[in-house]
């Protein structure tokens, strides 16, 4: 999903699109949470690239928005 979110925004990777878009305070802070907790470095990446994708680009979730869309028509049938 973040290749789509790159592509979208006119990038390869996503080093690249958060070096574009984040000052140094804040790939600091984003480096000092990708490297205290590695576990969560993928959803840390995906979140600041999605943020930005939203601000930036306009980009909008199409899947999260269908899946509302869906869990409300099901709700009105109930």
């Amino acid at each position: 999903m973040i290749e789509e979110i790159l592509e979208f925004c006119g990038y390869n990777t996503a080093f690249d699109l958060l070096n574009d878009h984040l000052d140094e305070d804040d790939m600091a802070l984003l480096s000092q949470d990708l490297i205290n907790s590695p576990e969560d470095a993928v959803d840390f990446v995906k979140e600041e690239v999605e943020r930005i994708a939203k601000d930036i680009f306009e980009w909008v979730d199409r899947d999260a928005l269908i899946a509302q869309a869906e869990d409300m028509a099901y709700l009105n049938f109930r």
